[in-house]
């Protein structure tokens, strides 16, 4: 399968992963270079479309995510995916930012209250994006069976018992806060879910809006 980012580097830090991506020469930068695969992204996870977003064009990530880098979008999803496991603390974090020089090189850091948790999330997030900018007339990305698969890969590394049902305490969903992003600034198919990144190879089984206070 082809790849829309080529993840050059991890480090992992006590409170944030900092991935060192680049898109893929030939592939689009910018989400407003590929509307299409942009609303993809959004419809298998629309709450993305109320994080709070702190550019320079408004409140929410909905008011610049027609017009951002892939990779602010891709940082945008993988904390979607870490919020709705319930297992990312009260606040998940974001931070895109371009690397000096580099048009088509990004650093993307994510809070990261569990190595296996973030990096689940953004090896799932990729998957995803590969689907929507590369493969949208493929199966769509089962996003509520992947989010299970990863909270149930994470409460297993952790010696904790799995869910043995998809329900998830609404009280366990943290609020999101990108602190700064770089913008100028499907249905999930069950029969055939299509399962990606780390979260795949875990065990299976198988929302309200956001409303974030911004930090001090």
């Amino acid at each position: 399968m082809s790849e829309l980012f080529n993840i050059e580097k991890i480090m992992v830090g006590a409170e944030k992963l900092t991935a060192r991506i680049a898109v893929n020469e030939g592939l689009p930068t910018m989400t407003s270079e590929d509307i299409e695969a942009t609303a993809r992204v959004y419809y298998l996870a629309p709450e993305i479309a109320h994080h709070l977003c702190l550019g320079d064009a408004g409140r929410e990530f909905q008011d610049c995510m027609h017009e951002t880098e892939v990779a602010h979008l891709l940082e945008h999803l993988s904390v979607e995916i870490m919020r709705e496991t319930g297992l990312a603390g009260d606040i998940s974090c974001g931070r895109t930012r371009r690397v000096s020089g580099e048009d088509r090189t990004f650093e993307v850091e994510l809070s990261c209250p569990d190595d296996t948790l973030t990096i689940g999330a953004l090896s799932s997030a990729t998957f995803m994006m590969d689907w929507a900018f590369l493969h949208g007339n493929a199966p769509a990305p089962d996003f509520p069976g992947t989010v299970a698969a990863l909270r149930n890969l994470v409460l297993t590394v952790r010696g904790e018992q799995p869910d043995a049902s998809e329900a998830k305490d609404e009280s366990e969903v943290p609020a999101v806060i990108d602190t700064e992003g770089v913008a100028p600034d499907a249905s999930s198919a069950h029969a055939d879910a299509v399962f990606g990144g780390a979260a795949a190879e875990g065990p299976r089984t198988s929302h309200e809006d956001v409303d974030p206070t911004p930090l001090g």
